[in-house]
């Protein structure tokens, strides 16, 4: 304490010497100096640290608090910041910067439920190595001050990005055949993809099995009450909603359209990461590799 005191009474004025504080408190000038010099590095390193924080946690926030360590580390990377994963782990425990968590889907017990539908073609192989050759389609509900809305999807498992979706107070065929339509429009024609998703009256309905006909799409299906069969369309909902849509409070559904809008083509198809794109967003891996 002796020390910090004459280095405060110091830093602040120079109004006494050190050489007669230290006498006046029976204490070494040398061992003030080494301990300053080691005070000096240590204030140094708290610095450093502040602005490594600081660059943290921008890139925490423009993410939407959603990335944790490990994207952090790559994002950094792509600004030529290298910091390792577990200085950065630190750093945000530290600071609070946790993010958002995602509870993980468990799959629900095989139904038999007696409706026409079509084989399963993926059988959980959600691997594809072309774009444009497999998509997987669900649908969501969304909770309003109007009632329920709902949000349909394309997805193109080449590249996890979102190529046609689209949102209604209906939920009914026109709802996914617009979804679909959206997707062709982007694509410029899917001819040859398979499309799967669950076994959904909108799906199995006689007009979107017929505009599937009539664009060369084949139909394939999950096996009733098991959401794994489908896990990509259930995983980009799950965050979607922890990331976009349980945080807020829609009072219209242009409100909706224009959040959903925002999430999906501003954010998770341009910018949002994915590990198992090697830490690229939808759009960058595919034109990464299409060069």
């Amino acid at each position: 304490m002796k020390y910090e005191a004459i280095y405060a009474i110091q830093t602040g004025s120079r109004e006494f010497s050190v050489r007669k504080m230290c006498e006046a408190m029976r204490l070494r000038a040398e061992n003030y100096y080494r301990w300053k010099r080691r005070q000096i590095q240590r204030e140094e390193r708290e610095e450093k640290e502040r602005e490594t924080v600081a660059v943290i946690r921008k890139v925490f926030l423009e993410n939407k608090r959603l990335y944790g360590y490990r994207k952090i580390r790559k994002s950094l990377e792509k600004q030529g910041i290298l910091l390792s994963e577990y200085k950065i782990r630190l750093l945000m425990r530290k600071n609070g910067l946790y993010p958002v968590s995602i509870r993980r889907y468990r799959p629900g017990r095989s139904l038999s439920v007696r409706v026409p539908h079509s084989p399963d073609e993926l059988k959980q192989e959600f691997v594809s190595h072309e774009p444009g050759k497999i998509l997987v389609g669900d649908i969501t509900y969304i909770r309003t001050n109007i009632g329920w809305v709902y949000l349909a999807i394309v997805m193109d498992l080449y590249n996890r990005e979102v190529l046609g979706y689209s949102v209604s107070q209906h939920i009914d065929s026109e709802l996914v055949k617009r979804a679909l339509g959206n997707a062709i429009a982007r694509k410029g024609g899917l001819q040859g993809a398979v499309f799967h998703s669950d076994r959904g009256t909108q799906y199995n309905s006689e007009s979107y099995q017929r505009m599937l006909r009539e664009n060369g799409i084949r139909q394939s299906m999950s096996r009733a009450g098991c959401p794994y069969d489908n896990a990509c369309s259930e995983s980009f909902f799950a965050t979607a909603k922890k990331e976009c849509i349980y945080l807020k409070n829609y009072a219209t559904i242009d409100e909706v359209k224009a959040d959903v809008f925002e999430h999906i083509e501003l954010f998770y198809n341009r910018k949002r990461m994915h590990s198992y794109l090697g830490y690229m967003s939808p759009v960058e891996y595919r034109l990464a590799h299409s060069a």
